[in-house]
């Protein structure tokens, strides 16, 4: 006796699976904005209109379609504020190629994030230079003098001068204060647990990205500090790399100049240390993606300009990186800033200045359009 067919189901028909992977289209299309079109596709009334205008007349589901990806593109990539800010498409055209060529590099599996503080704070978590001020006031030290350090870069410097006055046990703990608490996950940071699911690198010393992937499936990952950031990846977790250590062993974190010195090279980067070792590897082997980063003159920067020169020296090319950051005001600011991190090797991809927002916007943008694309 043959088996019993087994039932079939509607999105295995004809291509009908690929409904789920427009699901902002049929959400947008479902919801308030889409009330004149579902009257116009003869659905409105339905108990599901997407699923029923998808089914019934695949045609004009995908040229409305078309033009809700042309509108989101245009709005999520700042076409209309970079045209009107700089009198015309040159920097928009730009923003939407360099765009399509970070979606070529997450089609292919090379990218890499690399995530800063910026995409923490929306979670509840102070920037570096707003946990500085705190430490600064339980350490009790003069507000006025934490300002001027902050504002001439010396960060580390601050951190040396509340160790040396209060001890590092103070320091310590005031990190975890900050640092150990569960935060609101960002919707940015849930879409960068489902569009990455290999490695992730951060400077951040908050459980924000390990939350995402707990919360956000139950995915296996496995924490690489700078002490154990050379051994080998479990293959069958999602590794994350914390750069400068983990806030659940303050200790051994890497804050004061001392230790930054120890970790990156004292008057040089030494690439054979172990955490440029890392950056070094990851900077020639996969595309990065900068999410949140200041991209100044830091410890981190100077690695990739170390590497960036030895590159150039060995007459060797290197992959694409990328960032998505606010752009400046005025046109000379960006031409300096877009100089400054194309000779890094990373290519900048903008946003309003202040509108953080915009982050997780670009990376669902990017998330519809890998989906868009696949079979």
């Amino acid at each position: 006796m043959n088996a019993p067919e087994l039932s079939k189901i509607w999105c295995d028909e004809d291509g009908h699976r690929k409904y789920a992977d427009f699901d902002d289209f049929n959400q947008w299309f479902d919801g308030a904005e889409g009330a004149e079109l579902r009257v116009r596709a003869l659905v409105e009334g339905l108990a599901n209109p997407s699923k029923a205008f998808f089914a019934g007349d695949r045609e004009a589901y995908n040229v409305t379609l078309e033009g809700f990806r042309l509108d989101r593109r245009n709005e999520w990539l700042s076409k209309a504020p970079l045209d009107e800010l700089f009198g015309d498409t040159h920097w928009s055209d730009r923003n939407a190629a360099r765009f399509d060529q970070l979606c070529d590099r997450m089609e292919a599996g090379d990218i890499v994030p690399f995530v800063g503080a910026g995409l923490s704070q929306p979670g509840g978590f102070p920037t570096w230079k707003d946990h500085l001020r705190r430490q600064g006031r339980t350490a009790g030290l003069d507000a006025a003098v934490v300002e001027g350090m902050l504002a001439e870069g010396l960060y580390e410097g601050i951190v040396d001068r509340i160790e040396q006055l209060r001890g590092v046990d103070v320091f310590a703990q005031e990190l975890r204060d900050a640092f150990s608490k569960n935060g609101v996950i960002p919707p940015a940071d849930y879409l960068i647990a489902e569009l990455f699911r290999d490695t992730l690198i951060t400077t951040n010393y908050d459980r924000l990205i390990e939350q995402s992937f707990d919360l956000g499936g139950g995915t296996a990952v496995e924490v690489l500090t700078p002490a154990t950031i050379l051994r080998p990846p479990d293959a069958r977790k999602v590794t994350i790399i914390k750069l400068h250590g983990n806030v659940d062993a303050p200790a051994s974190c890497i804050l004061s100049k001392a230790q930054y010195a120890a970790a990156y090279g004292e008057n040089a980067v030494n690439l054979a240390l172990p955490v440029p070792q890392a950056l070094d590897y990851y900077f020639r082997n996969s595309s990065l993606l900068f999410l949140g980063c200041s991209l100044n003159e830091d410890r981190t920067v100077r690695v990739f300009e170390a590497i960036k020169a030895k590159a150039r020296a060995d007459l060797a090319d290197l992959p694409q990186h990328f960032s998505i950051e606010q752009y400046p005001g005025d046109e000379p600011s960006l031409i300096a800033r877009n100089e400054y991190l194309l000779r890094l090797g990373i290519t900048p991809i903008w946003f309003p200045a202040g509108e953080f927002d915009f982050v997780e916007k670009i990376l669902r943008l990017a998330r519809n359009e890998l989906r868009f694309r696949r079979d």
